[in-house]
């Protein structure tokens, strides 16, 4: 039985250009280029011109998530070092894996606020049409300064800006 390839070669089709790429995922080349200069991506050279592969794009894919989430560039270098194999001491593993811990109970914390305000919102979204249904035109500016007044409540940390 043939030992497999660590490293198979993709397939021609599975390969993209940074301007593909950039536009697949809504970034500027300029935010590719920038990722490989951090270390965080790593993709290939073919004539001169960088080309990605699948693994590439779910690499990508996984640098955009953690930003949108709030996360550093240094911070997801930090986490894909691990994933890469480059952290090689016990200690330093050891000391990410209580790092990545915390961040995990951060992040759970984070979920159950955000499910609690989307289920506040749903509850307003529902209250709006229950009244704008019921309600006589004239009275909708009335529920407007109330929903206004409920609105400011709300953990400002978690209304877009």
């Amino acid at each position: 039985m043939p030992t497999p390839k660590p490293y198979a070669q993709p397939s021609c089709e599975s390969l993209s250009g940074i301007a593909e790429v950039a536009a697949h995922f809504g970034i500027t080349t300029r935010a590719i280029r920038f990722y490989e200069d951090k270390g965080l991506i790593s993709p290939r050279r073919e004539n001169g011109s960088r080309v990605f592969d699948h693994s590439d794009k779910e690499r990508i894919k996984k640098i955009l998530r953690a930003k949108r989430i709030g996360f550093s560039l240094d911070d997801i270098k930090l986490f894909m070092d691990v994933i890469d194999g480059e952290v090689k001491s016990r200690d330093e593993l050891l000391s990410r894996k209580r790092d990545f811990e915390r961040v995990i109970g951060n992040l759970n914390r984070k979920r159950d606020d955000i499910n609690a305000l989307i289920k506040d919102m749903r509850a307003m979204c529902a209250a709006i049409d229950q009244y704008v249904k019921t309600a006589p035109e004239t009275r909708v500016f009335e529920f407007a300064d109330a929903y206004q007044s409920a609105f400011r409540n709300l953990d400002e940390n978690f209304i877009p800006a």
